[in-house]
């Protein structure tokens, strides 16, 4: 008799048991978390050339080229004209002092147009830097919806000489140039670059 008790409540206590881990009917499943934390790579330099980018940087930054060196050509120009009527007026036989007054204006000029080209230099530099981060720009809305879809907290660009090792579910960069829209990089200069841009005095002198 104590054996069947036995029996029975052991039974009932399996039924017990097995009914705990059994889903109820009607109740709604839990939804696995999306996983975040991740880290993905993107080479914008691929996502640029694909999209045609880099060839439109290049141009942009011809045409500033051509623009900078055509100023200095100008007030090369300008300067050589003001120190060709300095030295006109001084006549065929100028004096010793007259002489060093003319040195002392060519190497002034020199000395200016030195200044106006590493100013150039620094200018083109700049709005080179100001394509790049315009064209990041418009790349970060893509990155950040590759990044959630994937459950990513974070993004890095792609860099051989630091990345010493990089697993290929890691990449986004083929995702990225696909959804990135063919939008142009903009024909006005851009504003990082119009910051930074200001007149010379030199610029000034040659018109």
């Amino acid at each position: 008799m104590l054996s069947r008790i036995s029996i029975a409540v052991v039974g009932a206590c399996l039924v017990c048991l097995s009914g705990c881990g059994t889903k109820h009917e009607g109740q709604p499943e839990a939804k696995a978390a999306k996983p975040v934390g991740g880290v993905g790579v993107v080479d914008l330099d691929v996502v640029a050339k694909r999209l045609g980018r880099d060839i439109e940087m290049s141009k942009l930054v011809e045409e500033r080229v051509t623009t900078l060196n055509n100023k200095l050509a100008t007030l090369q120009s300008s300067l050589r004209l003001l120190y060709e009527d300095k030295r006109d007026k001084f006549g065929d036989e100028p004096t010793e002092e007259q002489l060093k007054e003319l040195d002392a204006t060519k190497d002034k000029m020199d000395s200016q147009l030195l200044e106006v080209k590493q100013k150039a230099q620094v200018e083109l530099a700049n709005y080179r830097q100001a394509l790049v981060d315009q064209f990041r720009e418009q790349a970060k809305p893509i990155l950040r919806d590759v990044a959630a879809a994937r459950g990513l907290s974070i993004v890095i660009p792609k860099n051989n000489a630091l990345l010493l090792s990089i697993d290929p579910a890691a990449e986004i960069t083929d995702e990225v140039a696909a959804k990135m829209p063919a939008t142009p990089l903009s024909d006005d200069e851009p504003a990082p670059a119009r910051a930074k841009s200001k007149k010379t005095s030199a610029e000034t002198s040659a018109r």
